[in-house]
C-alpha cells in the first residue's frame, strides 16, 4: 500500500491481486471502491498499451453486458474491455486501523491523530504493559518527521507502540519520544474472518530493554497528558480537573497536597484514557 499514488489502487495494481483478496479487503473497510480509472495499461507483451476509458455501451449480441472497445495501433488490435477492467480502489488508513483494532482486541475507538498518516488504534497489552497502539502510513517520506511531531496523541502517549503499514520508519522521532515500532506487513495476514495479528509476537515482553518513565509525575505533567486527550480546555483547567480527580481518589497519589503532590503514572493513565473515551463520545 505504501507505494500507492494518492492512496489509489489502480486497475494495474489490482490485477496483481486475487479478486477474492480485494473482496475481503473491501468487506473489512481497508479499501473502498473509487470509481473507474480514466485509462488503464494493457500488457501488450513487448510493449505497454494505454487504453482510455471512452465510456461503456451495450454489447451488440448481449444487452446485459457493458463493454468498452479499444483499438490499439501498436499491435494489440481490437480489445474488448468491461467495467471491471477499469475498477479502482482507495486505501483507507482508518479502515485498516479498525481491522487491526479488532485483530488485537484493543479497547477504545480508532482516532485519527495526523490526518491520513497516523491513527490511534486503541489501548492493548504491549510487551507486557498496557499502552497505546498507533498505526502509521508513509513514515519513510521526507515529511515524516513533521508528521510525527504533529501527532499530539502519539507525542503525549506513555511508551506507545507504532505499527507502520509497509515500511520501516526513518529516524523521525524527537528525543525521548521514540515509540516501539514494527512493520505491520511483516506480521499481519489476511484470514478468513479478518486480519490475523498476534501483538505479543510483534512486541514480545522478553528480550526487551525497556526504559520506563518515572512512576510518579507532577500535577502539571499529568495535566499536559490530559490536554492531548480532552478538547476544549487549557492547561489551568486541565490541572484543576486532575487535582479534583486526585482528591476524589480516581487514581493513586503520594497522599500529599499542593506542590508536593505526585501522581502514579499507571493509574492516572487508566483514568486519562477513560476521559478520552468520554470526550470522543460527546462528539458522536
Amino acid at each position: 500500500m505504501e507505494h500507492l499514488r494518492d492512496g489509489v489502487l489502480s486497475p494495474q495494481d489490482a490485477r496483481a491481486w486475487p479478486r477474492e483478496w480485494l473482496a475481503s479487503l473491501e468487506a473489512l473497510g481497508i479499501v473502498e471502491a473509487a470509481g473507474f480509472a480514466n485509462e488503464i495499461v494493457l500488457d501488450g507483451g513487448d510493449h505497454e498499451c494505454f487504453a482510455p476509458n471512452l465510456g461503456f455501451e451495450k454489447h451488440p449480441h448481449d444487452p446485459n453486458r457493458l463493454i468498452c472497445v479499444h483499438r490499439c495501433m501498436n499491435g494489440c488490435g481490437r480489445v474488448i474491455l468491461e467495467p471491471r477492467d477499469f475498477e479502482q480502489w482507495r486505501f483507507s488508513l482508518l479502515g485498516l486501523a479498525e481491522a487491526v483494532r479488532c485483530a488485537i482486541g484493543a479497547s477504545g475507538r480508532v482516532v485519527e491523530d495526523a490526518p491520513g498518516r497516523i491513527v490511534l488504534i486503541g489501548t492493548a497489552s504491549v510487551a507486557g504493559q498496557v499502552g497505546d497502539v498507533f498505526l502509521g502510513f508513509g513514515l519513510a517520506r521526507p515529511d515524516a518527521a513533521g508528521v510525527a511531531a504533529s501527532a499530539t496523541r502519539l507525542v503525549a502517549s506513555d511508551g506507545p507502540a507504532l505499527l507502520s503499514v509497509g515500511v520501516k520508519p526513518g529516524d523521525i522521532w524527537s528525543v525521548g519520544k521514540r515509540p516501539m515500532t514494527a512493520v505491520l506487513a511483516e506480521h499481519a495476514r489476511l484470514g478468513t474472518e479478518g486480519l490475523d495479528l498476534d501483538l505479543a509476537k510483534v512486541f514480545p515482553a522478553s528480550g526487551l530493554v525497556e526504559v520506563k518513565p518515572d512512576a510518579w509525575i507532577t500535577v502539571t505533567a499529568a495535566a499536559k497528558l490530559l490536554l492531548a486527550d480532552v478538547s476544549g480546555i487549557d492547561l489551568n483547567k486541565a490541572k484543576a480537573r486532575v487535582s479534583k480527580a486526585a482528591g476524589e481518589g480516581r487514581f493513586r497519589t503520594n497522599g500529599k497536597d499542593g506542590r508536593d503532590r505526585r501522581i502514579d503514572r499507571d493509574s492516572f493513565s487508566t483514568w486519562r484514557l477513560a476521559q478520552r473515551e468520554k470526550d470522543l463520545a460527546a462528539y458522536d
